[in-house]
């Protein structure tokens, strides 16, 4: 059984703005995860924890709710068992295949956003115990250096065969986390050496 379409209601084709007007990160997830082969919401939740997931964080929900949607709007198309668990196993139409190159050759303008909780507690820990502070900072360099350690074998692993463009993403991956374990190794030297000088606690 097959649903989905690249045509509007009457036939007429889907209109670019109309579909565009839909569009999220979301979408593009799923039509790039896609474009690599069909798929069960399931087996996209597995492609995803595996690769876009160590840098690109989302409710794990929306890949079950996404295809549902982008089969309404013609780009995907959805084929379900006839028995047993009824699963879907979703496919990347042509109309879905141009609207991920479209997005590809889109302008990139956003910045890049940071959402590290690190950082978050560093920014108040005028209001911390010294001893905490501490423990921020070494924790945060060993998580930075397990994460980072964890991506170097990944990349040895992968490097000989996987996609180019997806080994250099895992390359920038790298070398975030390498320079973020550097600030807070960097940071832990200074605290345990006492040339760090706290700033005046705000009463």
């Amino acid at each position: 059984m097959v649903f989905g379409s690249s045509v509007a209601p009457g036939g007429a084709a889907l209109p670019r703005e109309s579909r565009d007007r839909k569009l999220n990160a979301t979408s593009f997830v799923v039509l790039g995860m896609l474009a690599q082969g069909p798929a069960t919401s399931y087996d996209l939740k597995q492609r995803v924890a595996l690769t876009i997931g160590n840098f690109w964080a989302f409710a794990h929900s929306q890949l079950y709710d996404e295809p549902v949607r982008l089969v309404e709007a013609g780009l995907l198309t959805a084929t379900e068992e006839e028995g047993g668990r009824r699963r879907r196993t979703y496919s990347i139409t042509e109309e879905g295949r141009t609207a991920l190159r479209e997005w590809l050759a889109s302008p990139t303008l956003d910045e890049t956003e940071v959402r590290d909780l690190g950082l978050l507690k560093l920014f108040f820990s005028a209001f911390a115990e010294a001893e905490d502070l501490a423990t921020l900072a070494r924790t945060r360099r060993d998580s930075h250096k397990a994460r980072a350690d964890g991506y170097m074998a990944m990349y040895n692993q992968i490097a000989g065969y996987a996609d180019r463009w997806q080994v250099k993403s895992l390359e920038l991956g790298i070398r975030i986390e390498r320079c973020v374990e550097r600030f807070w190794t960097e940071f832990t030297e200074e605290l345990d050496s006492g040339t760090h000088k706290p700033p005046n606690r705000p009463q």
